[in-house]
């Protein structure tokens, strides 16, 4: 309901109304929603119309350094008007956005925008006692100059002229183009790097296809221009990004972003804002239920919270916030949620399950050895087809080929169930994967950077139970006979390689690990040799 008692309709459904891409969806939310506010960035409140035509002016500075229809657009800074500016901008300009985790380290940035292909990357000047800037300049040597950086500035004092490097207000500020390039749903839209199997990220690349998922998610769920959510989730996630910036924006709602998660903050904006709808991972969920300002904080307008957590951390949340939980399913190559419950879902379904599939979405659950679906209750691998399954991995087709069965089923690497009503139980990882405080790790990349060490013949590392991260990385590192080297050397040679989440929580240094016949290290047996440690209040799953 509106301020002056109206009522806000929820988002239609009907094929010949919807948008059919992010370019529509902010163009009706403008049109249909203009005064309303779109945006809050700390003290800057942005309007429908204001979003609309910075996105659009951001399209014409784009286009002026060089960016055409289909090249890719990167954005590494943390959640903040410019973030979103430049997301819808690249998408007017035609392009392709690239988002950047901000915790990577220069070297895992290059790889992305190298095999992206990014030819565009903005960043902030900097973020958490971190030069992005300079590293932007070490990026652009990197690349043979190739790179063109737009820094977002914060201190007032301007960016300094630099071949190759421009100021976002300058960005904003080019002469408008007789006309944008016309977008379509068929179009690339989105490029989000994802861990593998081989040690190296993944380019999950998405058309403008999966929006009609959302539409569908937007109508189950009940969301309208009245609705409201605190975005401490990073925009660079799928979660945050498709799920919460591109759904609420579909509804001409609003999102208020945060830089950084902060508990005590976030609830004082859940209040301030008076939130409908609550986005969180299981380390958002537990530092809140930790805060002491939890107690005094009024949850009466929300909604439902979105809870991809193990069920005893649901009911915590649901008792203590006093909110319906709702557990749904979605990874990166899904592009967010695809599975969810309903609102009406009792508890058993709504919190043990990840609910059902969305709109033309498809789920089964196979034997993996046959392929053959298995009867329900009967635990197998999960496939899912349908529009909000990525178009491929960039420039890996044997990867992409892996991925897809004939048919066109995508098999996501879980395993789980699913009953009579079609609603699936999420089960676990068939692979090796972790996530630590809501990052997924492949163990590949932190074996290698351990490798890498001149002392280390060879590495493993796996995730182990975390009460409040979900998981932490333990690594064992097979040293040189003679070798000195020290588990801190160990973990300080990581850090300088990885992102601070991967860096693992301890490192063993061993003579030898133990192996299969064939010689695969049996990280079984790795895990055996550690301490038990208490029961995790998370269970692995993908958002």
């Amino acid at each position: 309901m509106r301020a002056d008692g109206a009522v806000v309709p929820a988002v239609s459904t009907d094929r010949a109304e919807v948008p059919r891409t992010i370019v529509e969806i902010l163009e009706r939310s403008a049109a249909e929603s203009g005064d309303r506010i779109a945006i809050v960035d700390g003290d800057v409140r942005c309007t429908y119309d204001e979003l609309r035509r910075r996105a659009r002016s951001a399209a014409d500075g784009l286009i002026a350094q060089g960016v055409r229809k289909g090249d890719r657009v990167a954005l590494w800074l943390p959640n903040r008007l410019e973030w979103v500016v430049s997301f819808f901008g690249a998408i007017y300009a035609g392009a392709v956005v690239v988002p950047l985790n901000t915790a990577l380290s220069v070297s895992e940035v290059e790889y992305q925008i190298d095999h992206s292909g990014a030819l565009v990357l903005v960043v902030c000047a900097a973020y958490r006692n971190r030069d992005y800037r300079a590293e932007a300049g070490q990026l652009r040597t990197a690349l043979a100059g190739r790179l063109v950086v737009v820094v977002v500035d914060d201190d007032g004092g301007g960016v300094e002229p630099e071949e190759g490097v421009v100021a976002f207000a300058e960005l904003l500020g080019t002469p408008g183009q007789a006309r944008l390039p016309e977008v379509t749903e068929a179009d690339p839209v989105i490029m989000l790097y994802t861990s593998g199997t081989t040690g190296r990220p993944k380019g999950a690349v998405h058309t403008h296809r999966f929006i009609s998922t959302l539409h569908s998610a937007a109508a189950e769920l009940e969301f309208s221009a009245d609705d409201c959510v605190v975005l401490y989730l990073p925009l660079f996630h799928i979660l945050a990004l498709a799920g919460g910036l591109i759904m609420m924006t579909l509804a001409g709602a609003h999102v208020v972003l945060m830089a950084r998660f902060d508990a005590t903050q976030s609830l004082r904006l859940i209040q301030q804002e008076r939130a409908t709808v609550i986005y969180g991972i299981p380390t958002t969920y537990i530092d809140q239920l930790n805060s002491p300002a939890i107690d005094h904080t009024d949850f009466s307008p929300v909604r439902f919270a979105w809870t991809s957590l193990a069920p005893d951390l649901c009911e915590k949340v649901r008792a203590t916030f006093g909110v319906v939980c709702l557990n749904p399913y979605g990874m990166t190559e899904t592009a967010a949620c695809v599975l969810f419950p309903r609102l009406g879902d009792p508890p058993d379904v709504a919190i043990r399950t990840v609910g059902r599939p969305l709109g033309q979405m498809e789920a089964k659950v196979v034997d993996e050895a046959t392929g053959q679906p298995v009867p329900h209750g009967i635990p197998g691998a999960l496939l899912l087809r349908g529009p909000s399954i990525m178009w491929k991995y960039h420039d890996q087709p044997d990867a992409t080929a892996r991925a897809f069965d004939g048919d066109g089923w995508f098999r996501t690497g879980d395993l789980a169930s699913m009953d009579s009503e079609g609603n699936v139980t999420f089960l676990g990882r068939r692979g090796d994967s972790y996530r630590v405080g809501g990052e997924i790790v492949d163990p590949v990349e932190v074996e290698s950077a351990l490798q890498s060490h001149p002392a280390v013949i060879r590495a493993a590392a796996l995730g182990v139970p975390d009460d409040r991260l979900g998981e932490v990385g333990y690594a064992w590192a097979q040293v040189h006979a003679g070798s000195d080297v020290t588990p801190a050397e160990l973990k300080a040679h990581a850090a300088g390689l990885l992102a601070s989440f991967k860096v693992p929580r301890e490192v063993r240094v061993t003579s030898e690990l133990p192996t299969t016949p064939s010689g695969k290290v049996q990280k079984f047996r790795l895990r055996e040799t550690l301490a038990p440690r208490p029961g995790s209040a998370t269970e692995r799953r993908h958002a």
